[in-house]
């Protein structure tokens, strides 16, 4: 282990420079006893830094790296080992080490939910609900641990009996913010905290942008739950967006603050998000998950009763659910969107619709 920690603490080559070295080499122990020449065989690699490389011989400062990792009891993993994400994989610039403590587990189908750390009660209540929902279908909870909504998905989450990822911008031996120090080690408990920065690293503004690279390469898809016109969030968007995530965003008030960025999002093509049911990934089965969550939801209204009596076994179109309950189309559009979220009804083409 000691090579693949001097390998990152040689200054002047990143993660994309590290990886050449490795296909190329195979190994970091390989790339620490290569010559010159040899060094600049690989593409990208010029006498300057085959130079820095070289001269870098020591490894005095990642045995006592390897050390103190070993006294705090955080674990690494490896670019080249077996549980290393697969998905991250995909990302050019993803680390070669990650630090981590808790319990690794696949997050391919997890969720990244991230949003702005002053967030509004609407922003609350959609972080709590999203969260909770995807604890229940066993789906990984993805984000910053940062204040505001991330730190709420994180709670809900727990709460919620679910899994848990929180990536950080700084060593794990350190926590940031330091309210949040209780919520880290409950994550540690049954999730995972995880980092690419080395013990004694302190949170820095520029490493919050690789931290959200990290977050959304992790996931399947991201939720923006709140933006404001020049949130940290929005850097997230981009970053899935390049990694062809899906994107989801849900609405805001056209004249809340918080919500711009939001709203940007979606009118830049981001996906309208209504209910968590969007997040569930396609391996599971839509339908047993709509009956499962209906049998938490509240009791039907006596219009939504008409509109479930109407629809019963049969298709029929807004003018003939409008004649038969005696409901207003206005109304009656409203109540349509809601019992099909919530799986009561489904929506045909054509216009018509059908209970299930």
């Amino acid at each position: 282990m000691e090579y693949w920690l001097w390998l990152q603490l040689v200054e002047g080559i990143g993660s994309i420079t590290e990886r050449k070295l490795l296909e190329y080499f195979g190994n970091p122990k390989t790339i620490y006893e290569a010559d010159q020449e040899q060094l600049q065989l690989v593409e990208g690699i010029g006498p300057k830094l085959a130079t820095t490389i070289r001269s870098f011989r020591s490894l005095d400062q990642a045995l006592r790296l390897q050390e103190s990792i070993f006294k705090q009891e955080i674990n690494i993993l490896t670019i080249q080992d077996a549980n290393y994400p697969e998905q991250l994989l995909q990302y050019l610039k993803a680390p070669t080490i990650l630090y981590y403590k808790g319990k690794l587990k696949d997050s391919k189908a997890g969720v990244a939910v991230v949003g702005a750390r002053r967030c509004s009660s609407y922003g609350k209540q959609v972080t709590l609900e999203a969260a909770n929902y995807l604890a229940a279908h066993s789906i990984p909870v993805i984000s910053g641990l940062a204040k505001g909504i991330d730190g709420y998905a994180h709670i809900a989450c727990l709460k919620g009996n679910g899994y848990t990822m929180a990536v950080v911008a700084h060593g794990l031996d350190q926590c940031y913010p330091k309210e949040h120090r209780e919520l880290m080690q409950a994550i540690i408990e049954t999730g995972v905290v995880m980092s690419e920065y080395p013990p004694d690293t302190r949170p820095r503004q520029e490493y919050f942008p690789q931290r959200n690279a990290l977050i959304t390469g992790l996931c399947s898809k991201v939720l923006i739950v709140e933006a404001a016109q020049k949130s940290g969030a929005l850097i997230t968007a981009q970053l899935a967006k390049e990694q062809g995530k899906e994107l989801f965003v849900p609405p805001h008030d056209i004249y809340s603050l918080s919500g711009i960025g939001c709203n940007r999002l979606i009118a830049n093509g981001a996906t309208v998000y209504l209910h968590p049911k969007q997040l569930l990934d396609a391996a599971h089965n839509l339908e047993s998950e709509a009956k499962a969550f209906k049998a938490t939801l509240p009791e039907l209204t006596e219009d939504e009763k008409k509109i479930g009596d109407c629809l019963a076994n049969s298709k029929k179109t807004i003018e003939d659910i409008e004649r038969e309950t005696g409901i207003n189309q206005l109304e009656l559009l409203e109540l349509l969107l809601v019992m099909e979220l919530e799986g009561r009804i489904q929506a045909l083409p054509g216009g018509r619709f059908r209970g299930n």
